[in-house]
């Protein structure tokens, strides 16, 4: 994981001297994603004809994964430039000793033209966003991988003199400042240097992504016509008719036999006198009850009222799905596991192992999570000093190429205020240091954690290929909810209710279930030693985070929605809390700061298998047919569902985000899987949607996690309505700007 920059500027002296306000912009946020080391390249001339001069400022800082440390941006004896944020997990050859930022720059600078500099990104398997600069075409690239699975932003120039920039992550303008946007996961893009002369639009290549004739989904746009760049009249963006293929495979849009448009006939045209339907093998009592034959929404509620007993709803579900699942189904199942466990197994596996122990004492994390919370007030104030000393106080040499040392102090600290800086690095590195010595045991991987179907099965495939002494920190999120307030005495279904809320405040819905599935995960291997951390946020430190750091990550996005996502995923990844089930009981608080710099995201499973409550109601509406159709577009626009925001925030933290759903090999898997393997939303909530992948989570043992419904991390974790229960999720977010 690395953050990147680039900024380009024209010979004007106007023009130049944009590139460091801009830098300075950026890099406390750059700085911050790639703790391990950060180098600057200034004023690189791209080119040398006086009428066409241009210079090129490019940063970088690097969370060291892999191989030897390689720092960034990295330069060849050519003069080819290469910005690389990104993980190759496979397609290309890379040694298990080796850093892939130094075998890709090999690459690209052995390739010959378009076509080769194509078919090198598109052999890559893994998230990936890059800047390079080609020196004998003088050109510029840059790109996100095919589901954006790693920010980059631009600043488009908005005038003669103004300069074009790209950024893994920015900061919230003032009113005076340029915009950045999002770059469309849509392709690879080129500028050519020496086209950027006087009176003319900045001219900007792209090379979509290739599809096979016919397997592009219509809402494919030829154009950015949802954006408002193609307007500006210095910036001029040009499809051209190559680039790089697709790395997944077209989607199967084979439909269950004798379907029709109309849902109820197709349901019950479907179910014959066996209780077959489709791979599912039905409870004889649910396929011959008048309920049946009637449509999905009957059978929705028959074979609901035969398991809503009580509180034997969810200890029969699991009974009831094994019985629906026939043998293709369960084979499917079985080659979901295969593949994804792979998957999985690239992303926990090539970490960087010593002989270094793993779980850290009790007592040693206590310390640490109190030594860290200290710093990080100090930094805060060592910011706020720095925004005030106008950049005077600049760390980075700004006036050539310079390499700034780091050591493991935090590096948004490391410019402005000196003595205050020096202090906070040199603490930083005693704290990190005496509790590394200290630790008896360290944990490397974290996954996202909310007990439901997602998280439980990369938890368990985790296990399996995580080596049996590592711990592997579960991270649960909870936000403080207002206790209950109930008269003395009176009686809530039958029982006496004292005063507040019984259960606590963080006791929010995630933490039941991550209670739940952390038994569940126990239980299949009880000799692994799971860190089950209770993230808790209170209303007054959502409040004071977002408004100093967190807006700033999701910029350039500004919806309720966004906030909600955002700011549970950055207290989450953080991974600082309370360990639910310390060892050590003597620890009254059993404090925690999670070590892992790897961490597991469930993203993209239900965009595949139908997960959303959007799907159940185009499948109401429209048939089967409708709902291949929706899955195969959310399939086409993975891209743009945020995962470069999931990105900022998950990597502000020294840590690197990793979807093993959104795998190359997963998605072309579940692409060629035929839809009514997938999801079969005739049945119920928590059987029906992600049907494939439910089944897959019996099959590695899990019981009550498979029946578990679809609840999003910001009604999940109970941040969602916090603090304006009237708004809309699509709102404009007024704390993003306000606070």
């Amino acid at each position: 994981m690395c953050g990147i920059c680039c900024v380009l500027s024209r010979r004007s002296a106007e023009s130049r001297k944009q590139s460091p306000p801009i830098i300075q912009e950026v890099r406390q946020n750059l700085l911050r994603r790639g703790p391990d080391c950060h180098h600057i390249l200034q004023d690189v001339c791209l080119t040398s004809d006086p009428d066409t001069q241009h210079y090129g400022t490019f940063l970088g800082s690097v969370l060291h994964m892999r191989g030897e440390i390689t720092k960034q941006p990295s330069q060849d004896e050519c003069g080819n430039i290469l910005l690389w944020n990104g993980e190759i997990f496979d397609g290309v050859k890379v040694e298990e000793d080796q850093n892939d930022t130094t075998v890709l720059l090999q690459l690209l600078a052995a390739s010959h033209g378009e076509e080769g500099l194509h078919q090198v990104f598109q052999s890559i398997k893994g998230p990936w966003a890059f800047i390079y600069w080609q020196t004998c075409s003088k050109q510029l690239w840059f790109g996100r991988d095919y589901f954006g699975r790693r920010s980059l932003l631009w600043r488009l120039p908005d005038g003669e003199t103004d300069v074009f920039a790209l950024s893994s992550v920015a900061a919230r303008p003032g009113p005076q400042h340029g915009q950045w946007q999002e770059i469309p996961a849509k392709g690879i893009f080129c500028i050519s240097m020496e086209s950027w002369v006087p009176g003319t639009p900045l001219s900007i290549k792209w090379y979509p992504w290739q599809h096979e004739i016919g397997t592009t989904h219509p809402s494919h746009p030829d154009q950015f016509a949802d954006e408002d760049w193609h307007l500006r009249t210095s910036v001029s963006i040009t499809k051209m008719g190559s680039g790089p293929t697709s790395p997944v495979l077209p989607f199967n849009r084979q439909l269950p036999d004798q379907v029709n448009q109309n849902v109820d006939s197709s349901v019950s045209s479907q179910v014959d006198g066996t209780g077959v339907e489709n791979g599912f093998q039905l409870p004889a009592s649910t396929c011959n009850s008048p309920e049946a034959r009637a449509g999905p929404d009957s059978i929705t509620r028959c074979a609901s009222n035969d398991v809503c007993k009580g509180t034997e709803k969810l200890a029969a579900m699991p009974d009831m799905l094994d019985q629906m699942v026939d043998e293709k189904l369960k084979s499917l199942a079985v080659q979901l596991i295969a593949v994804l466990g792979e998957a999985v197994k690239r992303r926990v596996f090539n970490l960087p192992r010593g002989r270094e122990s793993n779980r850290a004492k009790s007592t040693v994390q206590k310390q640490h999570v109190e030594q860290l919370d200290s710093l990080e007030k100090l930094q805060d104030k060592a910011e706020q000093l720095q925004l005030s000393d106008d950049g005077s106080g600049d760390g980075l040499s700004l006036g050539g190429a310079s390499a700034v040392p780091s050591t493991t102090a935090d590096p948004a600290v490391k410019m402005g205020c000196p003595e205050m800086s020096l202090e906070v690095e040199m603490r930083t590195a005693a704290v990190r240091h005496s509790a590394e010595e200290n630790c008896s045991e360290k944990c490397r991987v974290a996954i996202l954690f909310s007990g439901g179907v997602d998280s439980m099965v990369i938890a368990a495939l985790a296990d399996r290929f995580v080596p049996p002494n590592e711990p592997i920190d579960l991270l649960n999120v909870a936000f403080q909810q207002k206790e209950k307030q109930h008269q003395p005495g009176k009686k809530k279904g039958g029982k006496k209710q004292s005063e507040g809320a019984p259960d606590g405040p963080f006791q929010v819905p995630d933490r039941i279930t991550g209670h739940q599935g952390l038994e569940e995960l126990v239980r299949i291997n009880p000799s692994r030693h799971w860190n089950f951390v209770e993230v808790n946020v209170t209303l007054d430190e959502l409040r004071e985070r977002r408004s100093q750091h967190v807006n700033h990550l999701l910029y350039p996005l500004q919806t309720v929605l966004d906030d909600s996502i955002g700011c549970a995923i950055w207290f989450a990844s953080r991974g600082r809390g309370r360990l639910a089930n310390c060892p050590d009981r003597s620890q009254a608080d059993n404090s925690y700061s999670s070590p892992a710099k790897v961490l597991l995201v469930g993203m993209g499973a239900d965009e595949q298998l139908a997960g959303y409550s959007r799907h159940r109601s185009k499948f109401r509406s429209e048939g089967w047919r409708g709902l291949l159709e929706e899955v195969e577009m959310e399939v086409d626009r993975i891209s743009s569902r945020n995962l470069g925001r999931d990105d900022r925030i998950i990597s502000d933290h020294g840590k690197e985000s990793r979807f093993p759903f959104l795998d190359e090999d997963v998605v072309s898997y579940l692409s060629s899987v035929p839809i009514q393997y997938k999801a079969n939303l005739t049945l119920p909530r928590g059987i029906g949607e992600k049907l494939l992948l439910r089944v897959a989570a019996r099959e590695l043992g899990l019981s009550s996690a498979a029946v578990l419904p679809k609840r999003a991390i910001q009604f999940g974790s109970r941040i969602a309505k916090m603090e304006n229960s009237a708004e809309k999720a699509s709102d404009r977010c007024n704390r993003l700007t306000t606070e």
